[in-house]
């Protein structure tokens, strides 16, 4: 009897491994040219230049320190420009502040990304 509700509660944990934690947080930018993947771990991350003020940093010189600031507000992702000196591209248009869906091809300066929810 007791090898049976072993076996059962093995299969009830790994059923509970597959529900993803309130907090997960699954978003991905994905450089178009290299192909490299950043994370985005938080319901607000900043992306910019530089490491002290921005969660994902990139190393390009026409990224401001703080250039833009994707959110998750409930199910909704959006991004808004932080009053970069480039400005931020959502789909090759200018933004301030819009909604992002998975697709939407995100450039800060020189660089390009897929977002990916």
């Amino acid at each position: 009897g007791m090898g049976g509700a072993a076996a059962t509660g093995g299969v009830a944990g790994a059923a509970g491994q597959n529900v993803p934690a309130p907090q997960t947080v699954t978003a991905q930018l994905v450089d178009v040219v290299t192909g490299e993947t950043h994370q985005v771990t938080a319901p607000t991350c900043i992306i910019g230049r530089e490491r002290a003020a921005a969660n994902i940093v990139l190393r390009d010189p026409n990224v401001s320190r703080r250039h833009a600031q994707i959110t998750l507000a409930g199910t909704e992702w959006s991004i808004e420009d932080l009053n970069s000196t480039n400005g931020t591209l959502v789909n090759n248009r200018r933004i301030t502040r819009c909604p992002l869906r998975n697709g939407d091809v995100i450039t800060f300066g020189l660089s390009t990304f897929e977002f990916r929810s």
